[in-house]
């Protein structure tokens, strides 16, 4: 089931973060871990500012399975390059465990891209796939799937 995420989702919704980072290059190679305490902050302002359709607006959603937190997308509303006069809509988190429902990541990432474009301030929505996402391919099809193009490349560089 997909559903707008509570205050009192964000202990499950941390632990799924937790869950996630585990298979980024970030946790494999030592470099970092989750601030837990950032975590709630942001997922406090996240609950508190979604639906919003102004500069600061949030989404966030949750896929739930018998009673569990499984899936989370949290968009988020800013100017575009944080100097223009329109808006951008970007995903800040699109994760899913591997007990998720199928489906229900594309129907998060839709949900969030129908929120965006509802804000006529809206010009540009964009959404990535990385390492976090445990295909980045097929997250790249199910993108495809929901209207987006292939748009620039990531490029990044490791501390020693």
């Amino acid at each position: 089931m997909i559903r707008n995420a509570t205050f009192s989702d964000i202990p499950q919704i941390v632990l799924l973060l937790e869950e996630c980072f585990g298979r980024t290059h970030y946790a494999k190679s030592g470099l970092g871990g989750i601030d837990r305490q950032e975590a709630k902050r942001l997922l406090t302002t996240a609950v508190h500012r979604h639906g919003h359709k102004q500069g600061g607006g949030t989404f966030i959603q949750v896929s739930e399975t018998g009673g569990a937190i499984e899936g989370l997308i949290v968009g988020t509303l800013a100017r575009v390059y944080s100097i223009g006069d329109r808006l951008m809509a970007t995903d800040l988190f699109w994760i899913a465990s591997d007990r998720v429902s199928p489906a229900d990541p594309y129907k998060l990432m839709k949900n969030m891209i129908d929120w965006a474009w509802s804000s006529p301030d809206v010009i540009e929505v964009t959404c990535g796939t990385t390492a976090i996402i445990q295909d980045p391919e097929a997250a790249g099809r199910m993108l495809d799937r929901l209207g987006m193009k292939r748009y620039g490349v990531i490029w990044r560089g490791e501390r020693e």
